[in-house]
């Protein structure tokens, strides 16, 4: 059975879910994933802009804020009321210069997150910010030359995480790679050895399996922020290498034709994806330490739950009218751009004659 490109993005979102619920360190490979899937749409998504020059650009940049803003603004908000009724903190923790950083996306994890799974928003609107120059690079560049560069950026991320940077590090550098490995695989397609490369994930799975040794880097019990530094740069490898092993599985999806069906649950992955967060919070904060396995099950049941009821509340009454008003707006223009280049030529016809 062929699995659609929705369908893949709600399990990435449900593979996050499971890592922010136990202790299974399986979010970042997921991520990268999803950073991936972003590279290979928002290259489509330049080269069918409509309009030319700055026009474009802010065009493009104001789109792609207004495609993640509108939830994420209500998450974070959610968040912080929830952090202040658990007596985590007051109202009044954040400034304004922090409120402001959490609008702009880009840049919103230095000042601190109050909502743990941002931090790959952050680094995806930098992407937004960088995606038309790399794209127009990439465009010149012959496809060997252009997986070269890709798999260059890949070695980038090795050195930062072999340095000590956090897997989860908001720093557009250590991901670029990814991102860029969605845009070749629509720019420069097929990816180099992609039929062999299906089996890295298989493969991954049988080395996890013959080696043991390996599998505390899998739990963030065993690792935590506490651990040596060499260890946390074993784990962010182990989830560095684990993410390029999902890439030939995860994007040959986008391939695939779309139903509705699938759309839809493609577009419940983002809210998922950040409402989870506020049952999780609220679920640790009121556990008592002596919980028994079947608490916990329920409690993950039940947030599971919420988390689908409150994504698709908010899908349906925040999310869809305003990205069906963005499409209007995107449609407007493009149809006043037409018009004035139509101008610019008839001025043009008629001066020279």
């Amino acid at each position: 059975m062929k699995v659609g490109p929705g369908m893949v993005r709600l399990g990435l979102a449900a593979a996050v879910f499971v890592s922010h619920f136990s202790s299974l360190a399986i979010g970042v490979p997921a991520v990268a994933s999803f950073f991936a899937l972003s590279g290979y749409w928002i290259s489509g998504l330049w080269e069918q802009q409509p309009e030319r020059g700055w026009r474009r650009y802010g065009s493009f940049v104001m789109g792609r804020w207004l495609r993640v803003a509108p939830l994420l603004l209500v998450a974070v908000a959610g968040q912080v009321v929830i952090n202040w009724a658990l007596g985590v903190a007051p109202l009044t923790a954040h400034s304004g210069a922090w409120w402001g950083a959490q609008f702009f996306i880009a840049g919103s994890a230095f000042p601190g997150l109050v909502l743990p799974p941002q931090w790959s928003l952050d680094v995806e609107m930098q992407f937004y910010l960088a995606a038309p120059v790399l794209c127009f690079l990439l465009w010149r560049v012959p496809r060997r030359a252009g997986w070269a560069v890709g798999l260059l950026l890949l070695g980038l991320a090795v050195a930062m995480l072999v340095s000590g940077s956090s897997p989860t590090a908001a720093l557009l550098p250590q991901h670029l790679g990814f991102f860029l490995i969605g845009v070749l695989f629509r720019q420069r397609a097929p990816m180099p050895l992609e039929k062999s490369l299906r089996w890295l994930a298989a493969g991954a799975c049988a080395v996890l399996g013959a080696f043991p040794g390996l599998w505390p880097l899998l739990s963030s019990r065993q690792v935590t922020g506490d651990s040596p530094p060499e260890v946390l740069a074993q784990q962010g490898l182990l989830m560095f290498v684990l993410g390029l092993c999902l890439l030939p599985l995860v994007l040959p999806s986008v391939r695939g034709a779309s139903t509705p069906r699938d759309r839809f649950l493609g577009d419940l992955a983002y809210p998922i994806y950040l409402f989870h967060w506020w049952f999780r919070s609220i679920a640790y904060a009121v556990r008592p330490e002596d919980a028994s396995a079947g608490r916990k099950l329920l409690e993950v049941a039940g947030s599971a739950l919420g988390t689908v009821l409150v994504s698709v509340v908010l899908l349906w009454l925040v999310d869809r009218p305003l990205q069906g008003w963005r499409r209007r707006l995107g449609k407007r223009a493009a149809a006043a751009d037409l018009l004035r280049r139509g101008h610019r030529k008839s001025s043009s016809s008629l001066s020279d004659h």
